[in-house]
């Protein structure tokens, strides 16, 4: 049987995964989408390549965010697709390299009602009603980052989505919400409702990363096979989900130095300002 050099923890894992053998690479993303939904997306990118590369990749759902958390801290993942904070984190605690990025630039922008004029600023937010997905949303969390001091943040309200969070503001339910500037521009084109407050500078998008059990010219084959036509192709799902079928361009470990220190406020992430 072909061997490769699995870390203990790796074996382990696969151990729980009838379907993942020793020389498997597993592939995985955030739990965004429901099972089916996410098999369709990513599926397709572990099976071509596991065809351009000779190699066996296999795509695994994680059945939660603190499932896919604890993958991520236990290096269970040999290729991964998701925000820039765990993107960086990987970089700089599990040895990872960035392979394949979106090539959009991710903006964030924290909005408010057109009508709320006591609302000028991210300091005049402090003690109310702000909505965003839960922790450890990269929007939520590069906003909160904002706030030193617990004793004058705002007040999470936990929503499922950037439509919602838009939505609960419009209605009055929250002061204020921050989702992509791509999606503000989506809900509400001419700002007729709303306005923002605070544009975050711009970081960069989603990416794909690769662990330590792919050797060097393991990840160059997987670059050359996601950025080939062939591969563009097998992105298609991901692409359309994520990018209006735009084509995924590389990226270097650099773009994303310093962005996990957003997770700091995330709590099974206190490691990642160590």
């Amino acid at each position: 049987m072909k061997v490769k050099y699995k870390s203990i923890v790796s074996l382990a894992a696969c151990l729980l995964y009838p379907a993942c053998a020793l020389s498997d690479y597993v592939f995985t993303a955030p739990p965004r989408e429901n099972e089916k939904r996410a098999i369709e997306i990513y599926k397709p990118i572990a099976d071509y390549l596991t065809q351009a590369t000779g190699e066996t990749f296999i795509y695994r759902y994680p059945d939660s965010w603190t499932e896919y958390s604890r993958g991520i801290q236990s290096n269970e993942y040999d290729l991964a697709f998701d925000g820039p904070h765990f993107v960086s984190w990987r970089i700089k605690h599990m040895n990872h390299d960035a392979v394949a990025k979106l090539p959009q630039l991710h903006i964030w922008r924290v909005i408010v009602r057109n009508d709320n004029e006591d609302i000028q600023s991210l300091e005049d937010l402090i003690g109310k009603k702000v909505c965003a997905p839960k922790s450890p949303n990269f929007g939520m969390l590069t906003m909160m980052s904002h706030y030193t001091n617990p004793a004058k943040e705002p007040v999470h309200i936990i929503t499922k989505g950037w439509k919602d969070g838009y939505t609960a503001v419009v209605k009055g339910k929250c002061v204020a919400t921050v989702l992509p500037k791509t999606n503000h521009k989506k809900f509400d084109p001419n700002s007729t409702y709303t306005r923002a407050i605070h544009t975050h500078l711009p970081y960069p998008n989603q990416a794909f990363t690769a662990g330590p059990n792919l050797s060097p010219e393991m990840k160059e084959k997987v670059i050359d096979s996601l950025l080939s036509d062939d591969g563009q192709m097998a992105l298609l799902k991901l692409r359309e989900r994520f990018t209006r079928g735009n084509k995924l361009v590389s990226v270097e470990n650099e773009e994303y130095e310093g962005i996990s220190m957003v997770l700091k406020r995330a709590g099974n992430f206190l490691s990642a300002g160590k």
